[in-house]
């Protein structure tokens, strides 16, 4: 039952970080306007945006995990 605990925390972790990190990035797109005017733009915007979400995903991942084995010790 500890194993399923710590997965879904780490699971609801990294959506909520996937999910501000989305956020942000769509305000930013939303504040600026398109980022964007050619092909070229285009296709870079979008490995910003997958590879910060890549990124975003394994920080909260390893993050998660910390953070619910130091919760876990004082429990």
């Amino acid at each position: 039952m500890k194993v399923i605990k710590g997965v879904l925390f780490v699971l609801l972790f990294v959506a909520l970080a996937v999910g501000a990190f989305n956020l942000f990035f769509i305000l930013i797109g939303s504040y600026f306007g398109p980022l964007y005017e050619s092909e070229a733009d285009q296709s870079r915007n979008f490995a910003i945006w997958l590879f910060g979400n890549i990124g975003v995903a394994i920080t909260a991942v390893v993050v998660g995990i910390i953070w619910r084995r130091r919760r876990r010790s004082r429990i």
